[in-house]
């Protein structure tokens, strides 16, 4: 059976309905983000799940050499009309060891992360991403504050755009923030799909990275890296080294 976010990412109604997370929204995320981090012009960046390549595109324009890697073939397609010189796109599966030169940088973005079945498919992710970094490289995971989100969650809501209507329900069921789409157009049913992505605390992400042999640096609740508060941050941000030392 395939993924649920194998068939859902691959849809023209997934842009449509998050069509408000545009390149203005990225780049004003990966500039600061960069800035606050030290990226170094001419140092290699992987952007893993990078979709159609809003933030790969950042990355690039801030000096870092970069490639992004997502899924779906189509978003790559996409993705991939931006390319030059210092900017990459490709097909993969971050479930795969993933066949790339070693970079000092490894951007998992926006909850690009927790939709696998369990744990040892979540924990291998992580070890392919610690896998494609440079001794001393370091992994900046950007996933939701799933505490607050679990606290805060809005049962129902209804999004309308030119080409859809969007019945949208949530829940939380078995550590699991559920989102639940049924789609129209014109009245007429066409679709219902589901998000799943695990609620996942910074102790168990911390857990992940550590098995996979990185060290947790810092642990950051927004974008400007400010401190984590498990109850009011928006984000849980964790950047993780490899060890430069075998």
């Amino acid at each position: 059976m395939t993924p649920w976010y194998a068939t859902w990412f691959n849809t023209p109604y997934y842009h449509d309905l998050y069509s408000h997370r545009d390149h203005h929204e990225a780049r004003a995320l990966i500039q600061t983000l960069c800035k606050a981090l030290n990226v170094e012009p001419g140092q290699r960046a992987l952007d893993i799940a990078c979709g159609r390549g809003r933030h790969a595109m950042v990355l690039a324009e801030s000096g870092l050499h970069t490639l992004g890697i997502d899924l779906s073939p189509e978003s790559i397609a996409v993705a991939s009309e931006m390319a030059h010189d210092h900017l990459s796109f490709q097909v993969g599966n971050m479930l795969e060891p993933l066949e790339v030169e070693g970079a000092h940088w490894v951007f998992n973005l926006f909850t690009s992360f927790g939709y696998f079945e369990d744990d040892a498919m979540h924990q291998q992710a992580i070890k392919n991403m610690a896998n494609a970094l440079l001794p001393g490289g370091k992994l900046v995971l950007d996933y939701m504050n799933a505490e607050k989100i679990a606290s805060e969650l809005v049962p129902k809501d209804l999004v309308k755009t030119d080409l859809a209507t969007y019945e949208i329900s949530r829940r939380v069921e078995d550590q699991t923030i559920v989102k639940s789409i049924k789609l129209s157009e014109d009245g007429c049913s066409i679709f219902n799909y589901e998000e799943r992505v695990r609620a996942f605390s910074e102790t168990e992400l911390r857990a992940f990275m550590e098995r996979a042999g990185l060290h947790v640096k810092s642990v950051h609740g927004d974008y400007e890296l400010g401190i984590f508060d498990p109850e009011y941050s928006d984000r849980l941000i964790i950047i993780a080294e490899k060890s430069a030392h075998p």
